[in-house]
């Protein structure tokens, strides 16, 4: 089989031609020349306006809801999500049912990935259950594949657990995966806190609540001279935070979501509860200045998201609806439009190639001629158009217009 992607724009910082275009032929999944022009057969040839190509995307925080409510998604549904939204890895969500908190359910997931064209990266639960009470087995889960641990968005209150996990990950280099949200500050908090939950009458959940337990965690991190990822983020002040700790030379990254960084809280102003997220979404200002962040590159990690419901979870009352959104389909288009052209597109890439990569202490793939293909082929001129998904969730925006930037396809061996 030959593939021959023509005039592509390379988008990789660590490579020489990067922002150049270039002709890359595809032989029998491995990439096999690049060149200025390449006069050859192919069985097939990829061409797009401002067709651009870089390493397969890793989407660092995803639910496909398998084992136990593959009715919202399913993992092989999924896998095709996350081929159709340009990634060729997916970090998945130990929050199942029952949890992935065992080396049998980290294998259960790394076999439905096989040949899939998408690698499968299970994420090992923090504690068993997710309970937020005993530390799971996590050497015998990380032996078997999980490349991370976390519960997931069940904000760890027990200082006592996280402090523990800390200290036992670092004896095999595992990050631990948190989400700092102090739920018991706002008990039954819906939107975030200011104008807007005002207006509407709904319990509104402050940005405090994430920056104090974002403070907790970076003094436990510093205590155990651990690796410690926090998000998915919605304060810029708890960005402020984790770039003081950095500049203290703390093993510290971060992320923020697609949605955080695209929308602001006037999103619900009509109760849609598709847009009723945890972390909330917060002001413009707030959005303006994690904008600024990610340009600045205090902000290590990009992700969707993804967190499907079907219509009975999220068609209610807004207080009865569950928090989420299954973005993943919509995750370039709002990444490129929140940011643009104000940063360098490989920059604004890497923050979904090469540190969730770094992060989970994955092999980055090169372009590189007798390299295995493991690309993403993407516009940033043609339009995503708004009229049809591949995910089973209910809970999609449905009210954007067509989105500037374009997944062409991806290819994996």
């Amino acid at each position: 089989m030959k593939i021959l992607i023509s005039q592509a724009t390379l988008v990789d910082n660590r490579h020489p031609d990067n922002g150049k275009k270039k002709d890359i032929l595809i032989l029998n999944g491995k990439i096999d020349q690049i060149e200025d022009h390449l006069e050859t057969e192919a069985d097939e040839r990829i061409v797009a306006d401002r067709l651009c190509v870089s390493i397969g995307w890793l989407d660092l925080r995803a639910n496909f809801r398998d084992p136990g409510e593959e009715y919202k998604e399913g993992i092989q549904n999924g896998i095709e999500v996350a081929k159709k939204s340009g990634f060729t890895a997916v970090a998945l969500s130990p929050d199942t049912t029952p949890a992935t908190d065992n080396k049998g359910g980290i294998q259960y997931l790394k076999k439905q990935g096989e040949g899939s064209g998408v690698d499968l990266i299970p994420l090992g639960a923090l504690s068993v259950g997710l309970e937020g009470r005993a530390m799971s087995e996590m050497f015998d889960m990380f032996q078997s594949g999980a490349r991370g641990f976390s519960d997931d968005k069940r904000s760890i209150s027990e200082s006592g657990l996280l402090h523990r996990a800390l200290l036992y990950t670092a004896n095999f280099g595992a990050p631990v995966l948190h989400f700092p949200y102090d739920s018991n500050l706002i008990p039954n908090g819906q939107i975030n806190e200011g104008l807007v939950s005002t207006k509407l009458g709904l319990k509104g959940i402050p940005s405090i609540s994430e920056e104090m337990v974002v403070r907790r965690d970076l003094t436990l991190a510093e205590y155990t001279n651990g690796r410690l990822h926090l998000g998915p983020l919605s304060s810029s002040g708890s960005v402020d935070l984790i770039s003081d700790a950095k500049k203290k030379g703390l093993n510290i990254t971060c992320e923020v979501s697609a949605a955080n960084l695209a929308f602001n809280e006037k999103k619900v102003s009509d109760f849609d509860t598709n847009y009723k997220l945890i972390p909330p979404l917060r002001s413009e200002e707030n959005r303006m200045k994690i904008i600024d962040q990610l340009m600045n590159g205090e902000i290590d990690v990009l992700s969707s998201d993804h967190s499907p419901e079907d219509v009975e979870h999220k068609k209610l009352e807004f207080d009865l609806a569950e928090f989420g959104i299954a973005g993943m389909e919509y995750f370039f288009p709002l990444v490129y439009g929140a940011v643009g052209d104000k940063m360098p597109l490989s920059d604004l890439v890497a923050t979904f190639t090469i540190n969730p990569r770094n992060l989970l202490n994955l092999e980055i793939p090169l372009i590189n001629p007798g390299q295995k293909a493991n690309l993403t082929l993407f516009s940033t001129e043609e339009y995503t158009s708004i009229d049809s998904f591949q995910t089973k969730g209910y809970n999609v925006p449905r009210d954007l217009k067509d989105l500037r930037g374009r997944v062409i396809r991806t290819i994996l061996g």
